[in-house]
């Protein structure tokens, strides 16, 4: 019986990584292979992000943060930004742009946007290396400080994602104006996360509220495991932790109900 539940189990894990891996491949195609440049715009768009603010700075005069190379410190912001508010906003199309891969049984709504947001994920870390390297090449320099803090950010980047996300596209079942909300939403987090400048900057009273943001959080945790003089004064792992493990169990439970209300 032991040996039957394992076998069972093993093949319940080798057909949901077959499903995850052939959804991670269409949708490669259908959100990139549409474009002529494909996976190079995802890199423009970013590099052409990170410059204009590179540019902002530069004519504000502001001198670089806490002694971080002004190129890591603006790829380590979007970098993490573009993670989260990606898997959150391309989870609230996932099903909607899949309802003809749900007709087999074998595919979950749970399984498609799992594999966007992982899609997103892998290509944010490409696009993050590929400007590191630019970086390097033209003399910026980079210190990881601490490589398991280094590791958590990318990783626990897209679970939030993922979990908000989740969250999200099951309320919008019942709310359709979700989906118009939260581009609007995404814009303000946009500016009150501190993509382009150190949270640190601010007065204590205004540094408390942003750091309620844990998107700001967990980019300042990132660029103070990139820098050894950068600070994270106000940070904790455990609230951006916490938040990001109720989020995804929250979402989880609420993408199960909504899919048996799908279903009747």
């Amino acid at each position: 019986m032991e040996l039957l539940n394992i076998s069972l189990l093993k093949g319940a894990f080798v057909t949901e990584y077959r499903v995850i891996t052939a959804l991670m491949l269409r949708e490669i195609h259908t959100i990139y292979g549409n474009s002529r440049i494909g996976y190079l715009w995802v890199l423009i768009q970013s590099a052409f992000n990170i410059g204009v603010f590179w540019a902002i700075r530069e004519i504000a005069g502001a001198s670089s943060p806490h002694g971080m190379s002004i190129a890591m410190f603006l790829i380590a912001g979007f970098g993490i930004w573009n993670v989260v508010s990606s898997c959150i906003s391309k989870s609230l199309t996932a099903v909607s742009a899949n309802k003809v891969l749900l007709t087999f049984p074998q595919v979950t709504e749970l399984d498609v946007i799992v594999a966007r947001c992982l899609v997103l994920w892998f290509t944010q870390i490409v696009v993050s290396l590929v400007l590191v390297i630019v970086a390097l090449g033209l003399g910026f320099d980079i210190y990881v400080t601490s490589w398991l803090d280094f590791y958590l950010c990318v990783f626990i980047s897209l679970l939030l994602g993922l979990g908000i996300g989740l969250l999200l596209q099951s309320f919008a079942v019942f709310l359709p104006v979700i989906e118009r909300v939260t581009p609007l939403i995404l814009r303000v987090l946009f500016f009150a996360s501190g993509l382009f400048y150190s949270i640190s900057t601010f007065t204590q009273d205004i540094a408390e509220i942003l750091l309620l943001n844990p998107i700001a959080q967990l980019i300042e945790l990132f660029r103070s495991s990139l820098s050894y003089g950068y600070p994270s004064d106000g940070c904790s792992w455990a609230y951006v932790m916490e938040f990001t493990l109720i989020t995804l169990s929250l979402g989880l439970v609420t993408e199960r109900y909504v899919r048996s209300r799908r279903k009747e």
